[in-house]
């Protein structure tokens, strides 16, 4: 609604609206017609088969073939054998309306899921945190590569900044990590374990996420820390929410943890919203964090408070900060800088920041 106000678009969102309306509508009733009629073909149908059978059995009953009472009984027989008839055309739009959602519903379940465990796949133990990206190829599109043999070592609980113009390939070095997606050649590995060989379930659940746009469902603030972790105590969710720096506005709320927070938690300010997720993070003890343009569109006040909740979060973790934000490239231990989906220069903060001063400026310009 924001968006609509701000470009002033009223107007042309409610032309483009009537005139979906008016087209429902008029799809609607020719729909009701068509379902009409054929309702009243079938009375017409009923009527004339019962006023021949009506006919012939009076002929027959003045013939002395046939008895009053058997007339009636043949009748209502041939009343019941209607009645299914009747109710065919009574819900045949009804019918054809459900038809029609169950096979869009089918074309979704049939979907198949893009990332699968092969027959050898094993759960994986508790991860260190160890991540070494071995001649990695990645595109969306075949012929459209985003990143081109991409090697890259994280060592157990470092703090890496990856930092590059956009389009360079940042994100989708954590959506491999968190395998959301498998590399086209290459391979992503952890702890020494190709996550190939390795199962979905056991590498999502060690890889915690923040995003910058971060996602929150419309239901208690106490579901949405524990979906980060599915069994999680209430007392986890507390001390998720103390580690976030959530609790004290949470407690402020009309209902504290209990409080309903609006479609994708509209009803809540961004370093609210922030902060819960963070929690959901934190209520995850991944081994392996991805803070992915984490602390973008905040102020001043409420990314410091962010940065703390942070900062708390990655202690003694293995933590992969993709931000164009110089400031959070300079806490990391080291910053990598990518570029057309390869690693073009990494090692100190400064160091890196120095040597590609005039790339970095473009990056934060775009």
């Amino acid at each position: 609604m924001r968006v609509v106000q701000s470009y002033s678009l009223e107007a042309r969102m409610q032309e483009r609206f009537s005139s979906n309306n008016t087209k429902t509508l008029k799809d609607g009733v020719k729909a009701k017609k068509l379902s009409a009629g054929l309702e009243r073909k079938t009375d017409v149908l009923v009527g004339l088969a019962t006023g021949v059978v009506l006919y012939v059995g009076a002929q027959r009953v003045l013939s002395g073939a046939l008895t009053r009472g058997e007339l009636v009984v043949f009748l209502t027989y041939l009343k019941a054998a209607f009645k299914p008839m009747r109710d065919v055309a009574k819900y045949t739009g009804r019918i054809a309306a459900a038809a029609a959602s169950g096979e869009r519903i089918v074309q979704v379940m049939d979907q198949p899921p893009t990332i699968v465990d092969p027959s050898w796949a094993r759960p994986a133990a508790r991860f260190l945190g160890d991540i070494a990206f071995q001649d990695v190829s990645f595109g969306y599109e075949p012929g459209h590569p985003v990143l081109r043999g991409l090697n890259l070592h994280v060592r157990p609980g470092e703090r890496v900044a990856i930092v590059g113009p956009s389009g360079a390939g940042k994100s989708s070095v954590a959506m491999l990590i968190s395998r959301l997606r498998d590399p086209d050649s290459g391979q992503v590995r952890i702890d020494g374990h190709d996550l190939c060989d390795l199962t979905v379930a056991s590498v999502r659940s060690q890889v915690a996420v923040v995003l910058q746009d971060s996602v929150l469902f419309a239901t208690t603030v106490r579901e949405n820390i524990a979906y980060g972790l599915p069994d999680a105590t209430d007392e986890m969710v507390y001390a998720a929410a103390e580690l976030a720096g959530a609790h004290e506005f949470i407690m402020a709320l009309p209902e504290g943890y209990e409080t309903v927070v609006g479609e994708r938690g509209d009803t809540l300010s961004g370093g609210q919203r922030q902060r819960i997720a963070i929690a959901r993070a934190a209520v995850r003890d991944a081994p392996i964090v991805i803070l992915d343009e984490a602390m973008s569109g905040l102020d001043q006040e409420t990314e410091r408070e962010v940065l703390a909740a942070l900062a708390r979060l990655t202690v003694d973790r293995t933590t992969l900060v993709i931000t164009h934000d110089l400031s959070a490239a300079l806490d990391a231990d080291r910053v990598v800088w990518i570029d057309e989906g390869r690693v073009l220069d990494q090692g100190r903060p400064r160091d890196v920041l120095t040597r590609c001063g005039s790339e970095v400026a473009d990056a934060q310009l775009r």
